[in-house]
């Protein structure tokens, strides 16, 4: 009695599927061709052909260059068939541009002018004509950059612009007292005038150091109970005992702790919201109600601000400094008494036209007055120990 085979189960695997292929058809055909081969032998017939033709290529073939190889068109797509048209211009048109080139010496420029001109220069129309309405008229190609015309120009633009001070204009003219020759009296005007502005600046740079040193001295002799305002309370007067978690803590960073808010105290702060919003709607209710009494009063006094101004007369709008910087610092352009000549050969150029004219551009408000800006780290560095050491192998 044969033995059971194993029958495998449904759910195959990628090994089995490869190994139990069915290949029996296949056997079939390779059985019956072999036994072919037994009885009759091999058809030799179709291994052999008899050519009659010859063949087709040359028996010297032509060496082409590779680079003609490479270049060749090989697509079986053809070329598009695009011949290039010469501009033609006839002998005589050309005869005419070499006269008025002054390339051919037979004839003159003037008179080619004249003949493809006239003598003076205009279109050729019959004012007195009719109207050919017939000729066809000329569209309007569209331009490349379209814009919409403005209809009315903006408010802005009669407006003057903002100065930094209203007090302090720009005077275009020179003092005479900068010149090379100047008088006595003009030279000691000079001298006066920058003597004050530079005092004021002098000064009022010593108040400043002043008042930073004063900061600094009573931050360095005040306590912290002191700057606090003397408040001190028991509990930081007793000693609280160190932590041992906190004296051998791993971190370097100071410790965050989560600050959760309990159920009372988040009720306490919505029942306090809900007072401070009655109360401000009390407020809101008593002002109204107030205003309700005197509307007499409030009515005469809004008409009385009108007819006051109707009867005051414009007055242009004063602007204050629109900048926190102020503008460049124009250094001091005054020669000592030993350095005045008179003569203009000795005479050393001084100044910086550059800065001059952004003084002025600053000053009339036209260029905003800014200072370089260092560039700064956006967030504290974070310091992190690292725990490789303790990744034992």
């Amino acid at each position: 009695m044969d033995a059971k085979t194993k029958t495998q189960s449904l759910r195959k695997g990628k090994k089995a599927w490869r190994k139990n292929i069915l290949v029996d058809d296949i056997n079939l055909a390779l059985d019956a061709n072999r036994e072919r081969q037994v009885l009759h032998g091999d058809d030799t017939d179709g291994d052999f052909v008899i050519d009659t033709e010859g063949s087709s290529r040359p028996k010297n073939a032509v060496s082409v260059l590779k680079t003609t190889e490479i270049l060749a068109n090989k697509s079986k797509v053809p070329a598009l068939a695009s011949r290039k048209t010469k501009l033609k211009v006839s002998k005589a048109r050309a005869e005419k541009l070499m006269i008025l080139a002054g390339r051919l010496a037979t004839g003159s420029k003037g008179k080619a002018r004249t003949d493809t001109e006239g003598l003076v220069k205009g279109s050729n129309v019959d004012l007195w004509a009719e109207d050919d309405t017939s000729a066809s008229k000329k569209i309007n190609e569209p331009t490349r950059i379209s814009f919409t015309k403005a209809s009315k120009a903006p408010a802005t633009l009669k407006h003057q612009p903002l100065h930094l001070h209203t007090e302090a204009e720009v005077d275009d003219l020179v003092h005479a007292g900068k010149s090379y020759n100047p008088s006595v009296e003009a030279w000691k005007s000079l001298v006066d005038r920058e003597y004050v502005l530079e005092n004021d600046a002098q000064m009022k740079v010593q108040a400043l150091e002043q008042e930073q040193e004063r900061i600094q001295h009573l931050m360095e002799t005040l306590k912290d109970d002191e700057l606090d305002g003397g408040e001190s309370s028991a509990e930081e007067d007793v000693a609280e005992p160190e932590d041992p978690e906190e004296k051998y803590r791993l971190s370097v960073n100071e410790r965050t702790e989560v600050k959760r808010k309990t159920r009372t105290q988040k009720n306490r702060e919505a029942r306090h919201k809900q007072q401070l919003e009655l109360l401000k709607k009390m407020r809101e209710l008593k002002s109204q109600l107030r205003d309700l009494q005197n509307l007499l009063a409030i009515q005469q006094e809004v008409a009385e601000k009108a007819a006051l101004q109707d009867q005051k007369p414009r007055v242009p709008k004063k602007y204050k400094s629109h900048s926190k910087h102020e503008p460049l610092f124009t250094p001091i352009e005054v020669k000592l008494l030993d350095e005045l000549t008179n003569n203009l050969r000795a005479v050393k150029p001084e100044g910086n036209p550059f800065y001059e004219q952004m003084y002025k551009l600053q000053m009339s408000g036209k260029v905003e007055a800014r200072v370089p800006v260092a560039p700064r780290k956006r967030y504290k560095q974070k310091l992190t120990e690292k725990w490789s050491y303790k990744q034992f192998k």
